[in-house]
């Protein structure tokens, strides 16, 4: 050090008079930086009245499904339909080989005829006192007996062919020409189209009780990520389901579309009706919280920095809302916080 000195030519009293100096440089810029108001940016509190959006998801289905059969058994003769096509009210869909079906009502007929003819004879009989009333009577039972035995025969015929209930689509077809079928068999399984789109899905107890009938939603499809579908709330739950815990509601999409298709996977947001007036903050004002209670800053009229309780209601992506601890038209800090002290000037910029 004495070596360095002297190649400096310093002595060691003016060394120590640059180490005092320096020292007392860097404190005055100590305390000038202390001295500046930290840079900060704010936004006014203002309450407004909103409700935080429940996120669902499930999967599309038609609000309406039918099973279609036939009411008596027999062999398939032809079907006019494929699985995924869409048909007219009224439309064939397949019908039965009518052979058997067509002899059962002309064997009622006979039958019937008989009867009448009968009745005929024992009611001239009568007339002369030369039959019973009884004898009238079991005619006339035969004869209606004969009636209502036609009346099936004839049903059962003309529900031996199968016809779209109204205009939809066939979603499935389980039958084939000259295959036996029984009565009752589900062989299409049709969705009327009048009776529109709905997602089904399961929310819990925090969700349900905010929801309620009418609430709007907007859905999303995988198949579609870039189109949003409007949805309306059309069935809510009373009870829970016994293995999800969960409660059911159904979201009725608004308008029809011809390529969506039962089974898509569909997500989004319904937003309740109930709301609660609340102030919405960037989650970069948050200092620290414990549970629902968190901690902000406050500027006063002097641009002083104030550290206030607040109470949270939710956090709903990068935005908290606070219910209580801040006055309307109050400014909050938003940015620079974490760098801030009670009392400490600040800057906004």
């Amino acid at each position: 050090m004495t070596k360095l000195m002297s190649k400096l030519g310093l002595s060691l009293s003016a060394m120590l008079l640059i180490l005092l100096g320096s020292m007392s440089a860097s404190a005055d810029q100590i305390k000038s930086q202390i001295s500046k108001s930290v840079p900060v940016k704010v936004v006014s509190a203002h309450y407004t009245d909103y409700a935080k959006a429940v996120r669902i998801s499930g999967l599309l289905e038609n609000k309406s499904e039918q099973s279609l059969g036939f009411k008596v058994p027999g062999l398939v003769r032809k079907v006019y339909v494929d699985e995924g096509q869409f048909v007219k009210k009224g439309q064939l869909l397949a019908v039965l080989d009518l052979e058997e079906i067509n002899a059962e009502v002309d064997k009622a007929k006979s039958v019937l005829a008989n009867a009448q003819r009968n009745l005929a004879r024992f009611e001239s009989l009568q007339g002369r006192n030369a039959l019973s009333i009884d004898q009238l009577q079991s005619a006339q039972t035969r004869m209606d007996v004969a009636k209502s035995d036609l009346t099936v025969a004839q049903f059962n015929r003309r529900h031996a062919v199968i016809k779209a209930p109204a205009a939809g689509r066939i979603l499935n077809r389980a039958l084939e020409p000259n295959e036996l079928v029984q009565a009752g068999q589900s062989v299409f399984v049709f969705a009327a189209k009048k009776s529109g789109w709905v997602l089904r899905t399961g929310i819990i107890d925090k969700d349900i009780v905010r929801t309620q009938l009418g609430d709007n939603a907007e859905l999303y499809f995988d198949a579609y990520p870039n189109q949003q579908f409007a949805a309306t709330v059309s069935e809510v739950a009373a009870r829970a389901d016994s293995s999800t815990q969960t409660f059911e509601i159904e979201l009725r999409l608004s308008a029809t579309n011809k390529n969506l298709l039962a089974g898509f996977v569909g997500h989004g947001r319904v937003y309740p009706a109930r709301k609660e007036n609340l102030v919405l903050l960037p989650l970069t004002a948050l200092l620290r919280a414990n549970g629902k209670q968190a901690e902000v800053y406050v500027l006063d009229a002097d641009n002083q920095a104030h550290l206030r309780l607040i109470d949270v209601a939710f956090i709903e992506g990068s935005r908290m809302a606070i219910r209580s601890g801040i006055s309307e038209g109050e400014r909050i800090v938003i940015q620079g916080a974490p760098y801030l002290s009670a009392g400490r000037s600040v800057a906004v910029q």
